[in-house]
């Protein structure tokens, strides 16, 4: 039930954060919720399914994003730290073209949205969001591509943009704690940790083909969701 993503550009943690911080302080300021449902998309695995921010920047995030054992707010759930809305606003801010929200075929009455892009190395990179029906933000993943003609991507051209995409979905300080996990991950066909009550994924496009690598953070009412 896991999503597979596409592609988006190079950004480090520490930008992602500052402005997600900005733009979730603005989301999390208004009574709106998003109206969209939320799922993964097409093309999916199943997989999931069984730098420095200034201080500031570290106060608001630490303010926005759910404590342990917290009950799901109006636009996340735990462990995520920011609505869906923002890290779509950011990654657009970024110059991703994001499509409009797409019925999951993974998790029913959930609605999945996506993001592309390239890197600054021309690297194909996308990321996606997946709400409940109430617009909470559930699952989250991103993906970076190896360049036209090369037979793998190297795990460490993935790394800035991926690291980047887990303090989006986190926040940075819970970031920060999964990035050794990560680093040591990144290229695995796959590999999963539990965080929060959910988990955190990092796999390739297939286990022969090592030419897309893709992190992705699932929620606990997006693993128990029924499929449509």
């Amino acid at each position: 039930m896991s999503s597979r993503p596409l592609s988006l550009p190079r950004c480090t943690g520490s930008l992602v954060l500052v402005a997600l911080v900005a733009l979730a302080g603005g989301a999390c300021g208004s009574n709106t919720v998003p109206s969209s449902a939320s799922g993964a998309p097409t093309g999916t695995s199943a997989a999931v399914r069984p730098s420095t921010a200034p201080s500031a920047a570290q106060s608001t995030s630490a303010a926005l994003s759910p404590t342990p054992g917290a009950t799901a707010s109006p636009v996340a759930e735990p462990p995520f730290a920011f609505p869906a809305d923002a890290v779509i606003a950011f990654y657009e801010g970024e110059g991703l073209s994001c499509a409009p929200p797409i019925a999951s075929t993974k998790a029913a009455g959930w609605t999945v949205r996506t993001c592309q892009g390239t890197d600054t190395a021309g690297r194909p990179v996308a990321v996606g969001v997946v709400t409940d029906p109430d617009g909470r933000l559930g699952d989250g993943f991103a993906s970076v591509t190896a360049l036209p003609g090369a037979d793998l991507l190297e795990p460490t051209d993935s790394l800035d943009m991926l690291s980047g995409f887990l303090g989006a979905m986190l926040g940075e300080a819970a970031a920060k704690d999964q990035l050794q996990w990560l680093a040591g991950h990144l290229g695995d066909a796959y590999a999963e940790t539990t965080f929060g009550g959910g988990r955190i994924a990092t796999y390739t496009e297939a286990a022969d083909d090592p030419t897309r690598i893709y992190v992705e953070v699932a929620g606990p009412s997006y693993l128990a969701a029924p499929a449509p």
